[in-house]
């Protein structure tokens, strides 16, 4: 065993990846008074919420909008992100973006605006499409009780909802609990133009909406519009750091460039780890920032997962994988006609012909872009700015590319021009000219960064039947090692920034349960 002096002998916490989540949980662990060593595979902390830099221009990698970081202004509310960050003593400047989003449906001749406010919303759908204001009325007031059926299962700790509460006061809820989004959808009857705008904020869940819970699409849209949506000043990355540095505040122990190989475990609990360069470290508890299916297949011996572990986490679908493109521009946000932080471009927002379409690795025409000099001028630089793509795919779609007939270099060119093509013809604007700087990332790039697989940034797809919440009220039966949990995107909250950091600080509250709370 290689001696290594950075270590000492056992820790009263280990977390294993410092993704936004594993940063949560750390600082809130250490906080509480807890011993924390927090290991991570690369040289710095923030996991996705990272970013690069090319010529003068530092690019964000991954980060669109966050929700639940609202400050309580205006009549919204004061956002749960906010406040548990708040809580650990997380400094964080953050900027509220302009809207929610601009959709360009080109078969359906629309060029629509989101707005926030659930009253601005209505009265934006109904502008778009005269008589669908009201049954978007309707269909956000199911949205607002789902949320408060979710807030109040949230407050009931341990002991669960009582079913009788959940039954009188909370039956839209059940209604619609077991159903994906189209299912709802189709009650309304929306008008064609309506019904695919709203269904543009299928690419912040990363899958079609056949597939996709109706009780996360609720909560999740109604938070969107009723709060705003937020980004951090600079990039995700300064993000991470302001984490990273409460949680070193709070006497936590940061070690990067530190791969775990094997989860250590004695008598069917999790007793610490080991690193790739042989060193064992001890724990009473370890929260691991990554996928369970690896870990289960990878760094665990086989004896010590249980049948049912391995059977649940081999059934669960990995979300998208995407193929994005970085410009930088020699020019403002103005100057050439990009008026939005944020589009959605496509003929239409059929989500299960756009999917199908993924499944195969060929350029596609539907794309989301930011330009986050819109929402916070200036942020790249004075007189620059930065424009960033993303294409969602299936994860198995690069390996259906045809052996032999596919160059990676070439065909990530052809895929880059396709999209700024498109971008192009639909927006009016013109960036091709002012591209400074050009970088470009395939699901195999976030693959080699993370090690997540297939390049997956979408963790488990959230399916009517296992979504957000079925797997908040199983938490307890599926953790099938004690003294090891994971958080993060594959975990109980599902993917997205907002929801990784609540995963993060929930599942350190039940670290602390577990060790005896926090120390006095």
């Amino acid at each position: 065993m290689t001696e290594n002096r950075r270590f000492l002998p056992s820790y009263d916490a280990i977390v294993v990846g410092a993704g936004l989540a594993g940063l949560t949980a750390a600082t809130r662990l250490a906080k509480a008074g807890k011993h924390v060593l927090l290991l991570e595979r690369h040289n710095m902390t923030g996991g996705y919420a990272t970013s690069f830099v090319r010529g003068r221009y530092e690019f964000e990698v991954s980060l669109h909008e966050a929700c639940e970081c609202g400050d309580g202004q205006n009549g919204a509310g004061y956002g749960a992100v906010r406040a548990m960050l708040d809580e650990l003593g997380v400094k964080v400047d953050y900027r509220r973006v302009p809207d929610a989003y601009r959709v360009i449906l080109t078969d359906l001749g629309v060029d629509f605006t989101m707005p926030f406010g659930i009253e601005n919303a209505i009265a934006a759908i109904e502008k778009l499409e005269p008589g669908n204001g009201e049954k978007a009325r309707n269909y956000f007031q199911l949205f607002r009780e789902i949320n408060e059926a979710l807030e109040y299962i949230g407050s009931c700790g341990k002991a669960g909802p009582e079913p009788k509460v959940m039954a009188t006061k909370y039956s839209s809820f059940l209604r619609t609990a077991a159903y994906n989004v189209s299912d709802v959808n189709r009650y309304y009857k929306f008008g064609p133009k309506t019904e695919n705008v709203l269904n543009a904020y299928y690419g912040y869940i990363g899958r079609h909406l056949d597939e996709t819970s109706f009780t996360v699409w609720a909560q999740m849209i109604y938070i969107y519009l009723r709060d705003g949506a937020h980004i951090v000043n600079k990039t995700s990355h300064a993000f991470a750091n302001d984490i990273e540095q409460a949680f070193r505040d709070n006497g936590g122990q940061v070690e990067t460039n530190v791969r775990v190989v094997k989860l250590l475990t004695e008598g069917g609990r999790c007793v610490g780890v080991r690193t790739a360069d042989g060193e064992e470290i001890r724990a009473k508890y370890v929260l691991c920032n990554g996928n369970p299916t690896q870990a289960y297949t990878r760094m665990l011996d086989r004896a010590d997962v249980p049948e049912e572990a391995l059977k649940l986490s081999g059934a669960r679908k990995l979300g998208g994988s995407p193929f994005m493109v970085y410009m930088g521009l020699d020019a403002t946000p103005e100057e050439m006609g990009i008026d939005s932080y944020e589009y959605f471009v496509g003929k239409d927002m059929d989500t299960e012909r756009i999917w199908t379409e993924t499944n195969e690795w060929v350029p596609h025409a539907k794309l989301s872009a930011t330009c986050p000099d819109v929402a916070i001028p200036g942020l790249t630089g004075k007189g620059i700015s930065q424009l960033n793509f993303t294409a969602l795919y299936d994860p198995e779609a690069m390996d259906r590319a045809k052996p032999g007939k596919y160059d990676y270099l070439s065909e990530k060119e052809r895929f880059a021009n396709v999209m700024i093509d498109y971008f192009e013809e639909t927006t009016g604007a013109r960036i091709r000219d002012h591209i400074e700087e050009l970088a470009l990332a395939t699901p195999a790039t976030f693959n080699r960064y993370t090690g997540a697989p297939k390049g997956n940034i979408y963790g488990y797809v959230c399916s009517a039947v296992d979504g957000a919440v079925p797997r908040m009220l199983a938490a307890e039966k599926e953790r099938y090692i004690l003294g090891l949990d994971f958080i993060g995107g594959a975990g109980f909250r599902a993917h997205g920034y907002s929801s990784v950091i609540t995963d993060g600080y929930a599942c350190a509250g039940v670290a602390l349960e577990m060790m005896g709370g926090a120390e006095s």
